[in-house]
């Protein structure tokens, strides 16, 4: 089972929240990746040498959250992959090919690989973003909300 992989600079980027003990986990500086990346639907491959391997799972407070995270990764991913959920048998295939019920993360060995590269492409987006690192949560998640809400109104018009 492939577990979610968090890259070594995005782990230095949030070094000061984790510091703080703001961050409990790395998995806290993966959603926040992942959930850029995949409002931004920005996917970018890293080799495994530049990650850090986290956890096969959505741990703690994440669990309940588990599976709306994986129901954006497939609206991202279809949308991605052009298919249209008019088309039944390629929403079908696409979703077999990416999900496993029973995994811990309901993921697939490929599902998670791409789960993956949303979280490296968002920690991409964020750099792009923010002049520098993240030193306070509070100022972070409001500048964090802007951007992401400044992405979702220009998506939807």
């Amino acid at each position: 089972m492939q577990p979610f992989r968090l890259r070594l600079d995005a782990r230095q980027w949030f070094k000061d929240l984790r510091d703080q003990r703001v961050f409990k986990t790395d998995f806290d500086a993966f959603y926040f990746c992942f959930i850029t990346g995949v409002t931004m639907k920005r996917k970018e491959a890293v080799p495994l040498d530049e990650t850090a391997e986290l956890v096969a799972y959505f741990p703690d407070r994440y669990g309940p959250r588990g599976k709306l995270m994986v129901g954006l990764f497939l609206k991202s991913e279809l949308e991605m992959l052009g298919v249209s959920m008019d088309e039944r048998r390629e929403v079908h295939s696409a979703i077999a090919h990416l999900v496993t019920p029973e995994a811990p993360n309901f993921l697939s060995d490929e599902g998670v690989r791409e789960f993956n590269k949303y979280a490296h492409g968002g920690y991409d987006q964020l750099i792009a973003w923010f002049e520098d690192r993240p030193r306070s949560l509070e100022t972070f998640l409001r500048s964090f909300k802007r951007k992401i809400d400044q992405n979702i109104t220009r998506e939807a018009v």
